[in-house]
């Protein structure tokens, strides 16, 4: 009778769980969107819909099949909430087992690199993105940039981390390329950045081997549209650089610009006589920098390892299973506009560069899952449309890195690293560079 209860109370979480999914669908699709994305919804309307209807079905049947379908229906629920952890979580058997590189609490493989780098080197420290200080209002500096003069170890997507030489204001270049003319000059984020590829092998040093001219790179990975106008601002005020490349990546560039225009420092950017004065203030920058790089380090190795500010969000990512919806490309397909303050970002940095004398390319970036076969017939898949309508509108050159590159292969999937990740391979990077000095002669 007890088991019998059992597998009934879970026939009616089930369908209590689709009834509640599918009016929250409706109270997004029909308030919060007003009737605008019905072809986005249309999928959860019936998933919802389909399960819910199936458990009124399964609580009319035999006890027998009635525990067989709420058994299957735990084994699925649990399959999908483990599979969203183990990712989550990056839980690996190696990282279970591995026992020379373990102590208590566990500790990641960057930060075992940093230790042992930080012995031959004092100066060594992890990359630092500027979008970790978003949300930290009270702060009187916002940093775009890393430590300066600093051994740095940015990413892995490979056999190896990817390790650089900061410059004088934390990028990723040759210090002595700073000078008051360069001829090619990029902003962006990871990708400009040189994620996740040994040091000389990112998309400015290549062009700095092929043309053997001054280049210089501001990409710092996370950075969204708002905080490349910022970086644009402040460290090409005072040089002069022939040609300037805002490298776009179609994936996360206007998601990240949702949390940016929220900050009241990067907001600022906006007007055109805002300065924080950067350049001035690197060892400012490299102390708020430093002490947040210990403060997160202790956080990591604390047993409340996450902080309470980002409890919330990782719990609600993890029960809305965000990374398999990201796997299935679930969530695309809502057809909103692209934000007008993308528009006014892009006017304001192409104006920016023609008051400076330079000229201003938009370097296309595409993801890898616009290649992949269940969205080769989505030809909006990241609004790509209605940014080059915007682009073409407003006459800046474009860089289509996807019909200069991508297309031209039969395999377009190879030209990321290892076929695996998210970032482009070495070779892929040369690639980029040689077409853009084509693009531009």
């Amino acid at each position: 009778m007890k088991k019998n209860i059992f597998f009934l109370s879970f026939n009616y979480f089930f369908i209590f769980l689709f009834f509640f999914l599918l009016i929250y669908t409706f109270y997004r699709a029909e308030i919060v969107h007003n009737s605008q994305q019905i072809d986005y919804y249309l999928k959860y309307y019936i998933i919802f819909s389909s399960s819910f209807l199936f458990w009124l079905v399964v609580l009319r049947l035999k006890i027998e099949i009635k525990i067989f379908f709420v058994i299957l229906g735990i084994s699925i629920l649990f399959s999908l909430y483990a599979f969203e952890l183990i990712r989550f979580y990056n839980i690996s058997i190696k990282n279970i087992f591995l026992e020379k590189n373990i102590e208590l609490p566990l500790k990641s493989e960057k930060l075992i690199l940093i230790e042992k780098l930080i012995k031959k080197d004092k100066n060594t420290f992890p990359s630092i993105t500027p979008s970790v200080f978003l949300d930290k209002d009270q702060m009187e500096l916002f940093p775009l940039s890393g430590v300066s003069n600093a051994t740095t170890v940015f990413c892995k997507e490979g056999p190896e981390f990817s390790i650089y030489k900061s410059d004088r204001y934390g990028f990723n270049n040759p210090d002595d390329n700073w000078d008051n003319k360069v001829d090619y000059l990029f902003i962006g984020d990871s990708f400009a950045q040189g994620a996740c590829v040994d040091e000389g092998k990112d998309i400015a040093s290549q062009l700095r081997l092929l043309t053997g001219k001054k280049t210089l790179t501001l990409g710092m990975a996370g950075n969204g549209p708002l905080t490349e106008l910022a970086s644009l601002k402040e460290y090409v005020s005072d040089i002069k650089a022939n040609n300037i490349f805002w490298v776009y990546f179609e994936r996360n560039d206007l998601n990240d610009l949702k949390k940016e225009k929220k900050n009241k420092i990067l907001i600022k950017y906006l007007d055109r006589n805002f300065s924080q004065n950067l350049k001035e203030k690197q060892a400012k920058i490299d102390n708020i920098l430093k002490q947040n790089i210990i403060k997160e380090k202790k956080n990591f190795l604390s047993k409340n390892s996450i902080d309470d500010s980002k409890k919330k969000d990782v719990f609600q990512k993890i029960i809305r299973l965000k990374i398999l919806r990201d796997k299935l490309a679930l969530d695309r397909g809502l057809n909103l506009p692209v934000d007008s303050l993308f528009k006014e970002i892009i006017l304001n940095a192409k104006n920016y560069a023609k008051k400076k004398g330079s000229n201003f390319y938009f370097v296309y970036l595409p993801d890898k899952e616009t290649f992949k076969k269940h969205n080769l017939s989505k030809k909006n898949l990241f609004k790509k449309d209605q940014i080059l309508k915007i682009l073409e509108k407003n006459k800046i050159n474009l860089i289509d890195i996807q019909s200069l590159v991508f297309t031209k292969e039969e395999d377009p999937i190879s030209l990321f690293a290892h076929r695996t990740y998210g970032h482009y391979s070495a070779e892929t990077y040369s690639k980029i560079a040689a077409v853009i000095v084509d693009s531009i002669k």
